[in-house]
């Protein structure tokens, strides 16, 4: 058999001074200055705003009429603009007439006055500089393994890759596709025969005689055409320990919204086709939707520029806002006008575009651009040896241990005791099934007595108590009475017994994603998440030291993929009819998570093999999330800022698991056990503050010199903490460090600044997929013969040649692994050769990575044993039979966090979706 070397091929391209041209610099003469802060002052007395200049507006009109890119920078308050940037050198004219537009919207000049003689001191001192043709490389700061610049160099390289990228059609299922870029550089499919269009009847046959039965039409949504384009997010990336831009490719299936009500972000495409589109910004709810004031000076400026209607007006009328009923309806055609979705419902369009459009994108890039894909060596095939093993959702590694009443006692508890709270019989019964299963108890399954203590074995146990009034949601949006019953709960405590709860509630995603829709637009409707009981319950639960999880009532079993056999024993068959109930396994498994067992297993897993990491040293992740505070009426609370640390720590043979609280009044701070910090943490509110507290991370140092650790390893989530620490950003890798491991008197990695014996042994940063990542495009094997094939999926750890601290840990999505019969859709074609309906309301999955970037390390060990063991780390959940974007410490903190009873209750439901 042919030798071969196993590689990664990723949608990104090394970029040199030729594929990044050059740009038009227009430096402003030093008096501009005084220029900016006079058109500030008069904007101040326009508008009443003490915000900055929205600079972005006049640059969308250079960009939209001038047919270039266009930066200002720098851009705050403090500092007015000292130079432009466009990637072409406009008439001198068109620029003084695009700037004396943008200001006179800017100041609401009345619409009949409004001219292009208007008396401009910053227009005419702009459009009479001599621009100098620059070249982008010449400004790159490119240090041996590091790449930084100033913003306006990424936005004009966005630009100048994107327009090249669009000149050439996608070719594709035997289609050639056209892409138009706009005014961000990003491409966007417009044509619409070049866009996927389908119905909700269409996509879901099996619902058809339902609708239609006893002659009742199906309901209007259900028969609406609905569309989606391509739409690539070009960008230039800098990536850890290259000291060499990036091309970064992103292809998502954009949905497209059939009106404009609530919608967030839109294009406008103007008459000419060679024109770039026009990325708008939306405000408000309903009817009451309306351009984001930037995006409306914009458009102000560009209609009277450019003549152009924007929205549908009534004959002669010159105002484009604002809009109206007709323009709010974007459905039937695709017009000039489009809108991405603004929350996730029913499309029939699914999510992604698939395995084979990402490869096709990125090779093609690489035929245009001239120049070949990045690409990975594999370094580690397999992760995922001493696994937890699961059969039919049962945890049998751990639950079958012979060890699990040491595994127990490591947590803190002499015993763990699981009290089942209930509403329904129907609920009951499932869960002292569920319970009998996981425990290998199955004589139990059939009968369970009410509020008595029953034996699970290895120092576990169950009470079942019927609590309907403390569980049902509502009446009103006043919860305390429930703290009572939650007293009254028996068997609620016990002494040295760790105590979780199993808790029934009911909730219908699509009913509250309704209700809460319409109570914002009627506020004598009930707001569903007021009336929840499940926050309520958790927090009261938790100040008295009990940690829930809660298991829905709304549950339809679905038969079993699983090929039927013949049960060996009781547990087995008992096993096989729980097959498909994935909620209840899922709850149960976060309960054993939540009380902190850790099988040794971990220790199996990340010693194995020869480049392995075979001391014994614990595990320490940071987790840091800012979320912003619930609006009362006028007035918006204080953010929340909640980060923690959890640590792993070895200690004979077995892991004991703690977490870290901050200092917050009222609730006790410091280490404590991974399930006791859990109860006090539910049982508070969210702390306040900032990220931009200069004292935090000497707050986080603080905290790690407290869990008196001399040998631990440091795992961090680069996206959330990226700017709190110099060294953590792609541009300061090269920075020298002092002897107080610091980079111009900021702490440079977290830990640094400590005494020697406090600082980690090392400090690796985590980035999970995303924006400012680059996506797998292929894997592929080369034989010694030079022939290649290529691949659908990997999951191995793979190492760029150009940097030996930066790994990427490719990761399949563990539903394409499923039986599903469209688990694999989008590995063979795109989307423009499916014309199954049904396949296309379907997820088309595509490969993602995981960056792994050893940061810091001794110098006598190499960053690869410390990238093999998070690498390791992210395939070895507590709870979890698959692998998790960060690891384990990082993913404990990350689930801690989100099981805090206000976590998902002040996210934003309105998010952009695509």
């Amino acid at each position: 058999m042919s030798t071969y070397e196993s590689r990664l091929a990723l949608a990104a391209l090394c970029l040199d001074r030729t594929l990044l041209g050059g740009t038009w610099l227009y430096p402003l003469p030093d008096k501009v200055e005084k220029a900016w802060l006079d058109l500030r002052e008069e904007y101040y007395g326009a508008t009443s705003s003490k915000a900055n200049l929205p600079y972005e507006g006049l640059l969308m009109v250079l960009r939209a009429s001038g047919h270039t890119s266009a930066s200002l920078y720098p851009t705050t308050k403090k500092d007015p603009p000292r130079f432009l940037a466009l990637s072409r050198r406009l008439d001198p004219a068109h620029l003084r007439n695009a700037i004396v537009l943008w200001e006179q919207a800017l100041l609401l000049k009345p619409a009949e006055s409004v001219t292009l003689g208007y008396a401009s001191v910053l227009a005419d001192l702009i459009s009479e500089i001599e621009p100098e043709y620059v070249e982008l490389w010449d400004h790159l700061r490119l240090g041996p393994r590091s790449v930084d610049a100033d913003s306006w160099v990424f936005a004009a390289a966005r630009w100048n890759l994107g327009t090249q990228l669009a000149k050439t059609p996608l070719s594709i299922d035997g289609r050639e596709i056209s892409l138009r870029v706009d005014t961000d550089g990003n491409l966007l499919a417009w044509s619409p025969e070049d866009m996927w269009h389908s119905t909700w009847h269409a996509a879901r046959p099996d619902k058809k005689d339902q609708d239609e039965g006893e002659g009742k039409k199906p309901e209007v949504w259900k028969t609406e055409r609905r569309s989606a384009a391509l739409r690539v997010e070009v960008g230039m990336k800098s990536f850890s320990g290259l000291a060499t831009p990036l091309l970064v490719l992103h292809p998502k299936a954009s949905r497209l919204s059939n009106n404009l009500r609530n919608t967030r972000t839109a294009w406008l495409a103007p008459k000419s086709p060679t024109a770039p589109l026009l990325c708008l910004d939306l405000n408000g709810k309903g009817d009451h939707t309306h351009l984001d004031h930037t995006s409306r000076v914009a458009l102000d400026a560009w209609v009277r520029l450019r003549d152009e209607p924007v929205f549908p007006r009534e004959p002669g009328e010159k105002q484009f806002l604002p809009l109206r009923p007709s323009t709010m309806d974007l459905s039937g055609q695709n017009g000039n006008l489009r809108a991405l979705i603004p929350t996730a419902g029913s499309f029939p369009i699914g999510r992604g575009v698939g395995l084979h459009t990402v490869a096709t994108i990125a090779r093609q890039a690489a035929d245009v651009l001239g120049t070949p894909l990045l690409r990975a060596d594999q370094f580690v095939r397999t992760l995922s040896s001493n696994a937890r093993k699961a059969e039919y959702g049962r945890d049998e590694t751990l639950l079958d241990d012979l060890d699990l009443p040491h595994i127990i006692e490591s947590t803190g508890a002499s015993r763990l005791r699981i009290l089942a709270l209930y509403q329904h019989q129907e609920m009951r019964t499932r869960m002292q099934r569920l319970l009998a299963y996981h425990f290998n108890k199955p004589e139990l399954a059939n009968g369970m007595p009410e509020d008595q203590v029953v034996e699970l074995g290895c120092q576990t146990e169950v009470v079942f108590h019927c609590a309907p009034e403390l569980l049902a949601h509502g009446p009103g949006d006043k919860h305390t009475w429930r703290r009572e019953l939650v007293d009254s709960i028996p068997h609620l405590q016990a002494p040295g017994t760790g105590v979780l709860a199993l808790c029934e509630t009911l909730y219908d995603a699509r009913a509250w994603s309704r209700q809460r829709r319409d109570h914002k637009f009627d506020k004598s409707l009930p707001n569903p998440d007021a009336l929840d009981a499940k926050p309520h319950v958790s927090r009261y639960l938790a100040q008295r030291g009990v940690l829930a999880q809660f298991l829905n009532h709304n549950f339809k079993p679905r038969r079993s993929k699983k090929t039927e056999r013949d049960p060996a024993n009781a547990l087995q068959a008992l096993g096989m009819q729980l097959a498909s109930d994935y909620p209840g396994h899922s709850a149960v498994g976060d309960l054993l998570r939540a009380a902190g067992l850790v099988h040794p297993r971990l220790t199996r897993a990340i010693s194995y093999g020869p480049q392995a990491l075979k001391e014994s040293v614990t595990h320490v992740g940071l987790h840091l999330r800012e979320q912003l505070g619930d609006r009362r009426g006028p007035v918006t609370e204080p953010p929340k800022l909640m980060w923690t640390l959890v640590a792993f720590i070895p200690r004979d043979g077995l892991w004991e698991a703690y977490a870290y609280l901050p200092p917050v009044p009222g609730r006790r701070s410091g280490w404590f056990p991974y399930a006791q910090a859990q109860a006090i943490h539910r049982g508070a509110e969210l702390p306040q503050g900032k990220r931009q507290d200069e004292q935090l991370p000497r707050h986080i140092d603080h905290a790690l010199k407290q869990l008196g650790q001399n040998d631990y390893i440091l795992y961090v989530s680069g996206r959330s903490t990226r700017s709190l620490w110099p060294r953590l950003a792609n541009k300061n890798f090269d920075a020298p460090l002092d002897d107080n491991g610091c980079i111009d008197g900021k702490p440079a990695l977290p830990g640094l600044t400590l005494p020697h014996d406090y600082r980690p042994r090392a400090v690796i940063r985590t980035t999970a997929a995303g924006p400012d990542l680059a996506l797998p495009a292929f894997p592929e094997k080369v034989y010694a013969d030079g022939t290649t094939t290529c691949g659908k999926t990997d999951n191995a750890l793979y190492s760029l040649a150009e940097s030996d601290s930066t790994f990427l840990m490719c990761n399949t999505p563990h539903q394409t692994t499923g039986k599903t019969f469209y688990a694999k859709s989008g590995f063979e074609y795109g989307r423009w050769h499916c014309d199954n309906p049904e396949e296309q309301a379907e997820t088309w999955y595509k490969l993602n990575a995981t960056e792994i970037a050893v940061l810091h390390h001794p110098p006598q060990h190499s960053p690869s044993m410390y990238a093999l063991t998070a690498a390791k780390l992210c395939n070895h959940p507590l709870a979890w039979s698959h692998r998790t974007q960060h690891p384990l410490p990082i993913h404990a903190a990350i689930q801690m966090d989100k099981d805090h009873p206000d976590y998902r209750r002040t996210i934003n439901w309105n998010a952009d979706d695509e």
